[in-house]
C-alpha cells in the first residue's frame, strides 16, 4: 500500500510512527461550533451598545455638525411630505399612514442605523407589495410590517445577509423595471381622475381599469396631472444648468421640486375652493396628530369577512419572505452607493431595518425601507451624522399637528405625477443595455422576472426571476469545466490528464464520470493505459463523487486501465478514503506527472 507522506510515496512500516500515524489519519476535522458562546456574545452589554449604534457616534458629535444635519433633514421633509402622503394612498391606506411610517421608521433609524446619509421611508415598492394585503386585511396588513420587520431582524442577528446574493443584477434589474411598470400604471386612475378603483393595483388590472373606465376621465384632473410631470421632468433636468451661484439654486430648485408641484397644486386647488369650485380630486382630511398606538392585530374581520391568524398569514403568502429580501437588498445597495469607500456593515443594517419595521407596525401597515431619492436629498444637503434623520421625525411630527388642514387640499393628480415622474427615472436604462452588451444570456432572466411580476406580481415574480437565475447556476455546477489532455509520455504509456476546474457536488458527479469514461472509450488511435485524475482545483467532494469515483475505478479496471489521483489535497482526499481505504493507493502527490506515472508503473 502507498501512502502520501510529504511529497514522495513510500510503504508504511509493521510498527508505524506518530507521523505515520497521522498521515494516515483522515478523519473529518468539523470546526468548531461555540453555540452557547455565541448566545452569550450576543446577549452581552457590548453587543447591545454596539448594535445601537447612536450611542457609538453621539459621544462624539461635533456642534459644527448640527447646522448641517437641520438644513439636511428639513430638505429631506419637503420632500419626504407628498411622497409619504402619495405611497399611503398608492398601499390604500390613509394619507397620514404614510407619513406616520416615515416618522417612526426614520426616528428608528437614527438610533440604529450605521450610514448617515441614508433615510428609511415608505418607499413605491413597498406600498405596491402591501397594497393587496392591505385590500383584503386593511389595518390588519400591519401584522405583515410586523413579520417582515422580525424576519429582517432575524436575518441581522444570525448574518444571513448572504441571501440577497442569490438575487442576481438582472434579476434586480428586471423586478425594478416591473416595479417601475406597476406603481406607474397604479396612478393612471388617479392622473385621469377616474373614479373607479377596479379589481386591484397590479398592471393588468390598473390598465384594464383605465381602459373599461375611460369615458371618467376629468379633465382638469388630467391637464393637473400631465403639467406636473413636464414640471417635474423639467426641474429634474435643471439640475445642471447654470455656473456658480445660479448652479447652486437650480441644484436646489431640482432638489425641492415635488414640494413645489404639491404646493403649487394645494394653491390652486385652495383658491377654486374660495369660488365654491372643485375642479381637482383631493387628498381629503388627514388625521392631526401623533401617531396612534395600535397593536398588530392577530385575527380581525374586514368587509364582513373574518380572518383568524392563519388565515391572515394565508393572504399574506409569500409577501412575508419577499418583503425582508427586498428592504435588505434596497437599503443595503443604497448604502453601499452613498458610504463611497467605507465598508457597510449589512448585519446592523438589516438590524436597523428590522427595529424600523418593527416599530412602525404598531402606528402604520405600511413597511419601510431605504429610500434612495430622500437618501440622495440627504447626502446632497451635506449631511454629517445621523441626527439628520432625526429632525426629519420631528419636522413630520410638526406637519402632522400644523399643516394637516393644507393636505386636505393636496390633488391626487399632483401626487399621482410625483410618483409617476420618480417611476420614469427609477428605470435602469443604462443597466439593460450594460447586460445586452456584457453577457445576452442574462437578458433571459432580466426578461423572466419582467413578465412574471408584470402578470403574476412583484412577490412571485422577484421569487421566479430568481428561480431562473438558479437554474443557470445548477447547470454550472452539474456541468463543471473539465479539461481532458491525451499525453504521451513515452512509447508504451499513453495518459488522460483530466483537470476539473471547480469543486465537485452530487449534481456533477455523473457528469465526471461519463466524460472520463466516454474518453476512454472513444480513444481508438491511442488506448488509453492511465487516467491522472488531477485534484489540485478541487476544494470540495461529497459523498455522492466519493461513490462515483470508487464505480469509475471499477469501471477503469474492467478496461485495463489504471486511475491515479494526483495532488488532492487532505479535505477532498479524506472524504474519499473514509469511503474506502482502497483510495489510499490511488493518492499521489508528486511535482510533475512523469513522476506520478513512473511510480505508478512501478506498483
Amino acid at each position: 500500500m502507498i501512502i502520501r507522506n510529504g511529497g514522495a510515496d513510500r510503504l508504511p512500516s509493521e510498527n508505524p510512527s506518530s507521523d505515520d500515524r497521522d498521515d494516515l489519519d483522515y478523519r473529518e476535522r468539523l470546526p468548531r461550533v461555540r453555540i452557547v458562546r455565541r448566545i452569550r456574545s450576543l446577549c452581552s452589554l457590548g453587543t447591545v451598545r454596539r448594535r445601537i449604534h447612536v450611542l457609538q457616534w453621539l459621544p462624539k458629535y461635533h456642534v459644527q455638525y448640527l447646522l448641517s444635519d437641520v438644513i439636511a433633514g428639513v430638505t429631506v421633509t419637503l420632500t419626504a411630505i407628498p411622497q409619504s402622503i402619495a405611497y399611503g394612498i398608492l398601499a390604500n391606506l390613509q394619507p397620514q399612514d404614510g407619513i406616520y411610517s416615515n416618522l417612526v421608521g426614520c426616528f428608528m433609524y437614527f438610533l440604529f442605523g450605521s450610514v448617515k446619509d441614508v433615510t428609511v421611508a415608505p418607499t413605491s415598492i413597498m406600498a405596491i407589495m402591501v397594497q393587496g394585503v392591505v385590500l383584503r386585511l386593511g389595518p390588519g396588513a400591519a401584522l405583515l410590517t410586523l413579520l417582515a420587520g422580525a424576519v429582517t431582524f432575524l436575518f441581522g442577528v444570525l448574518n444571513l445577509g448572504f441571501l440577497v446574493r442569490f438575487i442576481s443584477m438582472p434579476v434586480i434589474t428586471g423586478f425594478t423595471t416591473a416595479a417601475c411598470l406597476t406603481i406607474g400604471s397604479a396612478q393612471l386612475r388617479s392622473l385621469f381622475g377616474i373614479s373607479s378603483k377596479g379589481k386591484g393595483s397590479d398592471f393588468i388590472d390598473a390598465w384594464e381599469n383605465v381602459i373599461h373606465n375611460i369615458g371618467q376621465t376629468r379633465l382638469w384632473d388630467t391637464l393637473l396631472g400631465f403639467s406636473s410631470i413636464a414640471f417635474l421632468v423639467i426641474f429634474r433636468l435643471t439640475k445642471v444648468c447654470g455656473r456658480g451661484k445660479w448652479k447652486v439654486f437650480f441644484k436646489y430648485l431640482s432638489l425641492l421640486r415635488n414640494a413645489l408641484v404639491v404646493i403649487i397644486g394645494a394653491s390652486l386647488a385652495y383658491a377654486f375652493s374660495l369660488e365654491g369650485i372643485e375642479p381637482f380630486k383631493l387628498t381629503g382630511h388627514v388625521e392631526p396628530g401623533v401617531p396612534p398606538f395600535h397593536v398588530p392585530p392577530f385575527s380581525i374581520t374586514n368587509n364582513g369577512t373574518h380572518y383568524a391568524f392563519g388565515d391572515m398569514i394565508s393572504v399574506m403568502g409569500t409577501s412575508i419572505i419577499t418583503i425582508p429580501l427586498v428592504s435588505i437588498l434596497e437599503i443595503i445597495s443604497i448604502g453601499k452607493a452613498f458610504s463611497k469607500e467605507k465598508i457597510v456593515d449589512a448585519t446592523q443594517e438589516m438590524i436597523a431595518l428590522g427595529m424600523c419595521n418593527l416599530a412602525v407596525a404598531f402606528t402604520s401597515p405600511l413597511p419601510v425601507a431605504g429610500s434612495f431619492t430622500r437618501t440622495a436629498i440627504n447626502n446632497s444637503s451635506g449631511v454629517r451624522t445621523s441626527l439628520g434623520c432625526a429632525v426629519t421625525s420631528i419636522m413630520l411630527l410638526l406637519a402632522l399637528a400644523l399643516l394637516t388642514d393644507a393636505f386636505y387640499f393636496i390633488p391626487k393628480a399632483t401626487l399621482a405625477s410625483v410618483v409617476i415622474s420618480a417611476m420614469i427615472f427609477m428605470v435602469d436604462y443604462r443597466g439593460i443595455a450594460e447586460i445586452w452588451r456584457v453577457k445576452k444570456l442574462d437578458v433571459i432572466p432580466l426578461v423572466g422576472t419582467v413578465i412574471a411580476c408584470l402578470l403574476l406580481g412583484l412577490d412571485y415574480g422577484i421569487l421566479i426571476g430568481t428561480a431562473i437565475n438558479c437554474c443557470f447556476l445548477l447547470y454550472l455546477i452539474s456541468a463543471p469545466t473539465i479539461t481532458m489532455e491525451s499525453v504521451l509520455l513515452d512509447s508504451s504509456c499513453h495518459t488522460l490528464l483530466v483537470r476539473p476546474a471547480t469543486d465537485l457536488t452530487f449534481s456533477s458527479a455523473e457528469y465526471l464520470r461519463d466524460r472520463i469514461m466516454r474518453a476512454v472509450t472513444e480513444a481508438y488511435d491511442a488506448p488509453i493505459d492511465v487516467v491522472v485524475l488531477d485534484g489540485a482545483g478541487v476544494n470540495f467532494v461529497d459523498t455522492t463523487v466519493a461513490k462515483n469515483l470508487l464505480c469509475v475505478e471499477t469501471d477503469l479496471r474492467a478496461k485495463e486501465v489504471g486511475l491515479v489521483l494526483w495532488r488532492w489535497s487532505r479535505a477532498t482526499a479524506g472524504a474519499l478514503v473514509r469511503l474506502d481505504r482502497n483510495f489510499l493507493p490511488l493518492l499521489r502527490d508528486d511535482k510533475e506527472l512523469g513522476e506520478v506515472v513512473r511510480s505508478w508503473r512501478e506498483v
